[in-house]
């Protein structure tokens, strides 16, 4: 939507609904007459491999760069594509607006929109969701109940420092959350504590925390289908040696390999400039104040330790 070109007269309004479902009479009626996809450019559906949750600031980028990656022709790949996130949200955080079902329907057509493609060479989609979508994966969960997910997540200090590294911290996104979560709102509630008590480092704490919890919940309800990754300096090597072949059933080669090897050896979020990427953990915890390190303390790492131990880390799965 912030592309040239795409303001003022150039904006066309559709009804989805009706979009969804013409598009979707079309296609069928192309398969069932089997038309020729590649001479007539009649669309196909790609194939949902994965998609990615994440806390933010924890290697989701580099998640979604490496994705694409691994075959640039085959795969498409949306990152925190604001559509989906609209439709995960739809209902509110608690479904207080209307169902889990209402707004896991619209997400599946959402998704089946923005996964046609009139290019034979495309076969798989991915999609790395904004982190606040964690909230509310339960939407995502009853609309694709067979496909596979991760939530990447890091040691609560160093995700803190970045959360908070900018130059007001009242403006930090999880900061300001505060004023419009009830998920927030509850964990508060719930920790016996007043708001007024709370000062910045602790709010991003907590709603860094609501993110947490809400992941270890539908890893727990999810069979299998979801994997926790924990942020470490060879975070690639994970993608390359279990979430994408195994978990995400996407075979790899050699070519495959060395393509994520090399865009993995830029910094993700360093689009533009040179620069090879770097893990900054060590520096994160030695810069750390210590509201952070008592607010991570205090409302964050309980969360953090139930998803190192929990049998859906990819780690315990591997043992």
């Amino acid at each position: 939507s912030k592309s040239d070109g795409c303001d003022g007269d150039n904006v066309i309004k559709v009804d989805l609904k009706e979009a969804v479902t013409l598009s979707r009479e079309f296609d069928s009626f192309a398969k069932m007459n089997a038309y020729d996809a590649t001479y007539y450019n009649i669309p196909t559906q790609l194939q949902l491999k994965g998609v990615v949750f994440h806390e933010s600031r924890c290697g989701s980028t580099l998640a979604a760069n490496t994705m694409m990656a691994m075959n640039p022709i085959k795969h498409r790949v949306y990152s925190e594509s604001s559509p989906p996130i609209a439709a995960m949200k739809a209902c509110g955080e608690l479904y207080q607006d209307c169902s889990v079902e209402a707004s896991a329907h619209l997400l599946r057509d959402i998704i089946y929109m923005m996964g046609r493609s009139n290019d034979p060479r495309e076969e798989n989609l991915f999609f790395k969701f904004q982190s606040i979508t964690t909230r509310n994966m339960d939407t995502f969960r009853k609309a694709f109940p067979e496909t596979p997910w991760i939530y990447l997540y890091r040691e609560p200090v160093e995700v803190m420092m970045s959360q908070l590294d900018v130059p007001q911290m009242r403006m930090a996104n999880c900061v300001r959350s505060k004023l419009r979560s009830e998920m927030v709102t509850r964990f508060v509630s719930r920790s016996g504590y007043h708001p007024s008590d709370l000062d910045d480092e602790e709010w991003c704490a907590i709603h860094l925390a609501t993110l947490c919890e809400s992941a270890i919940k539908n890893l727990n309800d999810a069979d299998g289908l979801g994997m926790a990754v924990n942020y470490h300096k060879d975070l690639v090597h994970d993608f390359l040696d279990t979430v994408f072949p195994k978990h995400f059933k996407v075979s790899l080669d050699q070519e495959a390999i060395d393509r994520v090897i090399e865009v993995s050896g830029t910094y993700s979020k360093n689009r533009g400039r040179q620069g090879e990427f770097k893990a900054d953990s060590e520096e994160k915890e030695k810069k750390a104040t210590d509201g952070i390190r008592e607010a991570s303390s205090l409302f964050l790492e309980p969360s953090f330790h139930i998803l190192q131990d929990s049998a859906n880390n990819i780690r315990n799965r591997e043992a």
